[in-house]
This record gives C-alpha cells, structure tokens and sequence, in this order.
C-alpha cells in the first residue's frame, strides 16, 4: 500500500472516531438534558401538591374554627332555651294534687 493512501486511510480512520466521540458526547448530554427535565417536571408537580396540601390545611383549620363557633352557638342557645334540669312544674299544694292523680 502506497505511503498517501496508508496516510489518507488514517486521517478517514481519526475522522470517524473524532465523529463517534463526539456523537457519544452529544447522546450522553442529550439524556441528561432529558433526566434533568424530567426531574423538573417532578419537582414542579411536587410543589402543586404541597400548596394544595397546605391549602386544603389551612382551609380545614377555617372549618375546624367554623365548627367550634356553630357548636358554641348552638351550645349556648341550647342552654337559653332549655330551663333548669331541676325546674318543678309544681309546688305546694299543686304537686301534690299531681302526684294523687298518678297514684290513682
């Protein structure tokens, strides 16, 4: 083999591994870009559902505090409404008249 086709064989040669070199590095790149991507997309999604969470929280504690408020209302006019335990419909000589007539 003449000595310029040996050289012209070895400059193609250095061309094709410079050529699946660099392709190597560029796919390798290509996946991280890709990778790193796709964990943004995570942590972005990751992000929503914390702020819905601590919305959801915070609307939950609004409930919570709505509910207690209801309940002490009610609690409270309940106890206007609803007389003593103890109240008697009848004393003296009117609860006895009572009590006789359920005796028989």
């Amino acid at each position: 083999m003449p000595a310029w086709a040996s050289l012209l064989l070895l400059r193609a040669a250095v061309c094709a591994g410079l050529f699946l070199v660099g392709f190597g590095y560029g796919w390798m790149k290509f996946e991280k870009a890709a990778e790193m991507a796709a964990l943004k997309r995570q942590v972005a999604q990751l992000q929503t559902n914390i702020a819905i969470l601590e919305a959801d929280s915070s609307q939950a504690v609004v409930d919570a505090e709505k509910i207690t408020h209801f309940d002490q209302n009610a609690k409270e006019q309940r106890d206007a409404i609803t007389p003593n335990q103890r109240t008697t419909c009848f004393s003296g000589d009117a609860a006895d008249r009572v009590r006789n007539l359920w005796k028989g």
